[in-house]
This record gives C-alpha cells, sequence and structure tokens, in this order.
C-alpha cells in the first residue's frame, strides 16, 4: 500500500468515524519517517463514561506495510518509546506524558462538543492533538536520531488546523 493510501485509510478513520474496528475510540495517532505503520492510541471508558482508572489510553501498531491491521505494541516500545506516563487522574480528566520525552504535556477531557480529545499547547495554545509526526534520521533501535517532532490539531473555536514543529 502506498503512503498515500495509508494516509486516505487514517483519515477516514480520524475525521469520519472517531472509531477504530474495535469500537474504540481513537484519540490521535504517531507516524514515523521510517515505515509507512503507525502508532494509534485508545481512549477506554469505565461503565460511568469516565476514562478508566488502571488504562484510559492503550495503543497499537497500524501495520500498513504488511496487513494493515491492529496488532499490539510489544512490552520494549511500551516502556522506552511510544508508551505514556500518566501525571494526574481527576475525574473525567486525565494529564500524561510519553515515556521517552517529558518536555510536553497532553491532557486527556472533553472538547467543546462534548467528546473526549488530547489536547496539548501548540503554538502557546491549547489544541486538540489528532496527528504527531517524527523524522527519524538513523542513530539506534535504543536511541534514534529524531531530527523534526510535527504536532498537528485542531483549534475547535476557529475551525482551523494547527501545526509546530520542533527539534527535540
Amino acid at each position: 500500500m502506498s503512503r498515500f493510501g495509508g494516509l486516505l485509510i487514517l483519515i477516514g478513520v480520524l475525521f469520519l468515524t472517531q472509531v477504530s474496528a474495535q469500537d474504540q475510540q481513537v484519540l490521535f495517532t504517531i507516524e514515523r519517517s521510517l515505515n509507512e505503520d503507525q502508532i494509534v492510541y485508545f481512549l477506554h471508558l469505565d461503565k460511568n463514561g469516565k476514562p478508566e482508572k488502571e488504562a484510559p489510553i492503550s495503543l497499537k501498531w497500524l501495520d500498513n506495510e504488511k496487513t494493515g491491521e491492529l496488532i499490539p505494541v510489544n512490552w520494549i516500545k511500551k516502556k522506552f518509546g511510544y508508551g505514556i506516563d500518566i501525571l494526574s487522574h481527576k475525574g473525567d480528566q486525565v494529564t500524561f506524558q510519553f515515556v521517552s520525552y517529558d518536555k510536553k504535556i497532553f491532557t486527556l477531557k472533553k472538547d467543546l462538543f462534548g467528546n473526549y480529545g488530547v489536547f496539548a499547547k501548540i503554538n502557546n495554545h491549547m489544541m486538540k492533538i489528532r496527528h504527531i509526526y517524527l523524522e527519524i534520521d538513523g542513530g539506534s533501535f535504543w536511541k534514534p536520531n529524531i531530527t523534526e517532532v510535527a504536532v498537528m490539531g485542531f483549534h475547535e473555536l476557529a475551525n482551523t488546523r494547527v501545526k509546530e514543529t520542533f527539534n527535540p
């Protein structure tokens, strides 16, 4: 499948339904320059409609290069790369950061329409995060050389897309 085809599938999942084949809400995705696979982050709610205490957010690989299916992320990649550390969990709001990058804080909370989303500061304003892109230029398995990070989101009030690019 071409990069364009994979992107079209992702856009369909994210913007049209916001629900995966497993009836889980997609919060955001991470794409890397290494290949067409993506990491997809899902919301988990308890029976009262609030984020689960133990695991409010889970992640899986979207294997675009081989099967196009969601597959589990292994322990090493969760623990050292793409996993999250929960900083606080109060009612229907969860604050977290990535295990591999502690300089940006993210918050799972309800948006203006009452739907859960992940928010972070983009260009000094709180925006709803949709996608993160990592430009990787060599390095090793344990220490990839990430040369650029692009965080893409949405400004709900202005109804516009926003993007912040930085070097980690």
